[in-house]
């Protein structure tokens, strides 16, 4: 069996707690080789920890004959220019934590360049991957099912509060904005950045599901926008003549509620995930057609299992690349949905 090496740019929460831990659970099929950050001693520690080469930059970490899959775990500004150094340095794999970038014009190069190289481009959307969702889709397959109104819920604590149990951190990471409530800095930013922060970082997990059950051909229209207290936002949207709800909330209780369901003439369907870095299982699935009920329940293996999976199935030639430029529309979707909400609250705050 071939071992994968792996190398990682940025040594933030979510590759302590996501990523590290689901290699170790899949050695010795994947190995981390290298690793950089752009503290030094950050990435001395992490080295140090998964017995990996620490990078003296980004492109001695892409230089590395050792590394074939790259994960991007940095900030969403550098996803763009990472992404794009790795795939000409001849990498495989790159896996992008979400947002895939920062723009619409670099996520089309992004797309371009996968293209180009041949290289499997994935962005860490779990539940794409996640046995619940794979379960809805066979199901869906064979249904014909046109929704009328499609509805995501998230509601968790604060980001801080599962970081602590899943991890125990290298170092404290800085809050790129400030000691803000909820989302890192939240009262250091106006409302329209806050509702781009709340689609983007929050509502972006199950966006690339939700356009899956939407119509094809049809833009996103914002119709109303508004942020809640602590942290959260409520947002409605018309593609063609689907109505979307999104809504979310970090607060300051443990209970956790994170639900995606549509509603059509031909059926409902809903699922029910558990939450990101705690590793608590597949979400679970229930499908109430006209022949009644299926249901798919929740197992052991979740979304983030399941997407290095898929890049070790890509890598042996038994599973096909996926089209990078889906991932590019998925991005283009959350993008017009940040704006125009952003767009909305600005108004109404102005």
């Amino acid at each position: 069996m071939t071992i994968i090496g792996v190398g990682i740019l940025g040594t933030g929460l979510a590759f302590q707690a996501i990523h590290a831990r689901m290699l170790a659970e899949l050695a010795p099929r994947f190995a981390v080789r290298c690793v950089w950050d752009p503290d030094p001693a950050r990435t001395a520690d992490a080295a140090g920890w998964l017995g990996a080469r620490p990078a003296q930059t980004a492109d001695d970490l892409l230089d590395d004959p050792a590394v074939d899959v790259v994960v991007i775990a940095s900030p969403a500004r550098f996803h763009a220019a990472q992404a794009l150094a790795a795939m000409r340095a001849g990498k495989k794999a790159v896996l992008v934590e979400k947002p895939l970038c920062a723009t619409p014009e670099e996520a089309d190069a992004i797309a371009h360049q996968a293209q180009a190289s041949g290289t499997a481009l994935l962005v860490g959307a779990m539940h794409s991957h996640d046995p619940a969702w794979l379960a809805a889709q066979d199901v869906l397959a064979d249904a014909a099912f046109t929704p009328s109104l499609v509805r995501s819920s998230i509601i968790l604590p604060p980001n801080a509060r599962f970081e602590e149990w899943s991890t125990q951190p290298l170092a404290p990471v800085a809050s790129p904005a400030g000691d803000g409530a909820a989302a890192g800095g939240a009262g250091a930013m106006t409302p329209a950045q806050l509702i781009r922060l709340s689609i983007l970082e929050l509502a972006i997990h199950d966006l690339p599901l939700l356009r899956r059950l939407l119509p094809e051909g049809h833009a996103p229209r914002v119709l109303a926008a508004r942020l809640r207290q602590p942290f959260g936002y409520a947002v409605s949207v018309q593609v063609g003549d689907v109505v979307v709800d999104l809504s979310g909330m970090l607060h300051g209780h443990w209970q956790t509620h994170w639900t995606l369901e549509a509603v059509g003439p031909q059926g409902r369907l809903a699922l029910d995930f558990t939450p990101s870095f705690v590793m608590a299982g597949s979400g679970a699935m229930t499908w109430h057609g006209p022949n009644g009920a299926q249901t798919h329940p929740s197992s052991g293996q979740n979304g983030y299992i399941g997407q290095w999976l898929a890049v070790a199935a890509m890598l042996d030639g038994t599973r096909a690349l996926p089209d990078p430029r889906t991932a590019a529309a998925d991005f283009r979707f959350a993008h017009a949905i940040a704006e125009q909400a952003a767009a909305l609250i600005d108004g109404v705050t102005a």
